[in-house]
């Protein structure tokens, strides 16, 4: 297992910034790092939490720029190096971040941005004890983009990216336990119409799920389990006599990711289900001719399932060998990626 992703910790952080807002006036608990913080730490949190907004555009509009930004945060704590002995979060219920834009007119519209985001229990800090983190069974995230449009402008993107129990430290992870229960899900929906004559503008598509990540320098012990599913829905439907500029849709799930120098013991399970769907639809045959003889496409699936990378010591550090037992049992699907496929499970990657 070749490939890296150094990006995991920047994506989560970036996700939970413009969700702040959503979590703060819904009272939840989010403790920022410059406060005085206790050793100790219990969030649970039960319900729903919505983001949801609609748009529609009149006529003789003179707007350039859209940009939608929904975003859900609960079980927060960044304690920046600051330690901790112990911490459990809890979340039952239900994260939906909902973007809607519908133009019968395109005016002097030059650009669409649209930016979905959830994320369920998180952890930054220094020296990090013991950590419980659960999203209970049947509970969801969902993030979501709809577009439906007259024409097609010279830049369009739809991203949604839902993360569930996060864990890092530059430091240490003593002991920690992560579940995401049955029937739990996480799903992003990128969906797009695009009516009448189209244009010549460029289409960026991205959906990410990340379950269960641990980034630290050195780990004791891990026990967790993924029993969830993981679905990415890219779709462009272009009606008759649409053209675009180019098309480029991308998906990934990840459940159970760990990184670390060191790893004492780790134990990890995954039941369930990884779909990406990148699809685009045409409504008529000379949709689909163009689609064989002018495809400007590009389409990227990726699942992965119980991923380990041992990075390299630093001086000083420990070089001991890591007890490690996981098992995936993990239905893995992708349709509609023309340009390349990534599936893997159970991978082990050292760095030394």
């Amino acid at each position: 297992m070749s490939r890296r992703f150094p990006f995991f910790v920047p994506m989560v952080l970036l996700a939970l910034l413009p969700a702040q807002a959503a979590a703060e006036s819904a009272h939840l608990q989010v403790i920022p790092s410059q406060q005085i913080l206790p050793k100790q730490i219990f969030q649970r949190a039960l319900g729903s939490q919505v983001a949801e907004q609609d748009f529609t555009l009149g006529n003789n509009s003179e707007v350039l720029t859209l940009r939608q930004t929904a975003g859900n945060a609960v079980n927060v704590v960044d304690l920046g190096e600051q330690a901790i002995d112990s911490a459990s979060q809890y979340f039952d219920g239900q994260q939906r971040s909902l973007n809607e834009i519908v133009l019968n007119t395109m005016g002097a519209l030059q650009k669409i941005d649209q930016r979905a985001a959830n994320i369920s229990g998180a952890i930054v800090g220094g020296q990090i004890g013991n950590v419980d983190q659960t999203f209970a069974n049947g509970a969801l995230q969902h993030a979501s983009n709809t577009l439906d449009i007259a024409g097609l402008p010279s830049d369009i993107r739809q991203s949604g990216i839902n993360t569930i129990n996060v864990i890092y430290s530059r430091e240490s992870v003593a002991i920690s336990s992560q579940n995401i229960s049955e029937k739990a899900s996480q799903m992003v929906d990128n969906h797009m119409m695009v009516r009448k004559a189209g244009g010549s503008g460029a289409i960026i598509q991205n959906g990410t799920n990340l379950g269960n990540i641990i980034v630290a320098g050195t780990i004791g012990e891990v026990v967790r389990d993924f029993s969830g599913d993981q679905i990415v829905s890219n779709v462009i439907t272009l009606e008759e006599g649409a053209s675009y500029g180019s098309i480029t849709q991308s998906g990934l799930n990840i459940a159970n990711y760990i990184e670390a120098e060191s790893i004492g013991q780790l134990r990890q399970t995954s039941t369930g289900r990884q779909v990406v769907e990148n699809a685009v639809q045409y409504q008529t045959l000379n949709g689909l001719t163009r689609k064989i003889t002018e495809p400007r496409i590009s389409q990227n699936s990726a699942n992965f399932v119980n991923l380990i990378v041992l990075k390299p010591t630093s001086m000083g550090g420990s070089d001991q060998a890591s007890d490690i037992m996981q098992t995936a049992d993990f239905e893995q699907k992708v349709s509609g990626s023309d340009t390349g496929t990534t599936q893997s499970g159970n991978a082990l990657t050292i760095e030394r």
